[in-house]
């Protein structure tokens, strides 16, 4: 969970739980939610650019070229809404509005509105329709879980908060569960895990929970 030395030394970074929305110009706004790091390049011909380090950012441009480089891929548009998340190896790209181009390897790959595309060092995954709204909840302080494993819950809740809950039973973690939290109310997560699962929870110093 610490940031990387080039997080730490990017243009613009947001801590656990932060969001920050900047001007890149005056048709080209861009929000970045918790836990992002991103640098602002110098445009390429007509094509304004952003490089995405790590985490999640949603892009809006209404007449002028954006390009957002994440891993060994780009987002490229010039009418559109999208977001670009970038965990680990892997690159998803969902359309909130319009059409964007996303190429990797020198494959090009477009998507429209509530589309979805991942890509890695392995190459694209399969496009998917998405309801762009709940992937983006967390710019309406939402975050929507529908039937996900509990694992992959705790790690996203994680994203959002300083310490860490920590998962220590491998079979609860396979559970199947349907949330939607605030992002501005997150203490009731390990509480709803208690009463939903019978979770046994152990609260230690620095914000760290064991669940088991």
């Amino acid at each position: 969970m610490w940031p990387s030395v080039t997080e730490l030394a990017a243009d613009y970074r947001t801590a656990p739980g932060e969001q920050r929305q900047i001007a890149l110009a005056d048709n080209i706004s861009v929000e970045m939610n918790t836990r992002t790091s991103l640098n602002i390049r110098p445009p390429s011909g007509e094509s304004n650019r952003i490089e995405l380090i790590a985490g999640e950012a949603a892009v809006a441009t209404r007449s002028q070229m954006i390009e957002v480089t994440a891993g060994n891929g780009r987002a490229l548009a010039s009418i559109a809404k999208f977001s670009v998340r970038y965990d680990g190896p892997n690159v998803c790209v969902t359309c909130l509005d319009g059409f964007v181009e996303v190429a990797q390897q020198g494959r090009p790959v477009t998507i429209k509105r509530n589309e979805q595309i991942t890509y890695s060092a392995q190459g694209f995954g399969q496009m998917k329709s998405v309801d762009a709204a709940v992937v983006t909840g967390w710019r309406e302080g939402d975050l929507y879980f529908q039937d996900e494993p509990l694992s992959r819950v705790i790690d996203e809740v994680n994203r959002y908060r300083s310490g860490r809950i920590v998962l220590m039973n491998d079979a609860l973690g396979q559970r199947r569960f349907t949330a939607r939290f605030k992002l501005d109310r997150l203490e009731v997560v390990v509480a709803q895990l208690q009463a939903t699962f019978g979770a046994r929870v152990t609260s230690l110093p620095g914000g760290v929970v064991l669940v088991s």
